[in-house]
């Protein structure tokens, strides 16, 4: 049984990279960006976009991936892709150490160098990329995205769509929760709780807009 993945850019040719090697028979990507339907992309056919996605199944192709970074997107196509009856697997590296357990087939993505602690609660397509650290007895919501590098401490709540940039900081005991739809900017250092949908950056974290 082969997979799809969903994104023929950049970041979707890495996870391409990731999960040929992990054994994982790729036969097609979808994008929505008409200009690339038809072309090939690392020798793999791109067949269409969203709209695909109601034909996959009596393509035999029961599988897909969606390593999207805007939260929104990724959230819309898999619970799309669910909704069809399409399976969302989890991908976790073979380096990543991940002591907590990760809901079956939830569209979660954890990258090379990941660090996750026991008792993290996880709900459904979660992108964590390389290196990032997750405390223990934290919960990550839908669509939660932890950029390169970012920590977050203990006992904390990542609402809905909630971004962490790249080596951004969440200090235990100063920040419990994060708010749907928030941005935290790379390298920030997070002391207080985050309102939804606001950015915060800088050391300490302070309100951009």
């Amino acid at each position: 049984m082969s997979a799809v993945i969903f994104g023929a850019g950049t970041y979707g040719q890495v996870y391409f990279h990731y999960l040929r090697d992990a054994g994982i028979n790729i036969s097609g990507f979808l994008d929505d960006n008409e200009a690339v339907h038809g072309t090939s992309i690392l020798g793999i056919p791109v067949i269409g976009g969203s709209e695909a996605l109601e034909n996959l199944s009596s393509s035999n192709v029961n599988n897909i991936y969606c390593p999207i970074g805007n939260n929104a997107v990724r959230l819309r196509i898999n619970r799309q892709a669910r909704a069809l009856g399409l399976i969302t697997p989890n991908f976790v590296h073979r380096s990543a150490i991940v002591d907590s357990t990760l809901p079956k087939n939830s569209g979660i993505y954890v990258l090379p160098g990941v660090v996750i602690m026991p008792f993290v609660e996880f709900k459904n397509d979660v992108m964590i990329s390389m290196n990032a650290k997750v405390a223990h007895h934290t919960k990550l919501e839908d669509g939660v995205f932890l950029s390169t590098g970012a920590s977050v401490g203990a006992s904390m709540q990542l609402q809905e769509r909630a971004y962490i940039g790249m080596s951004a900081t969440l200090v235990t005991g100063k920040c419990k929760t994060v708010g749907s739809g928030a941005t935290i900017g790379a390298g920030a250092v997070v002391l207080s709780d985050i309102p939804q949908d606001s950015t915060y950056a800088g050391v300490p974290a302070k309100f951009i807009k």
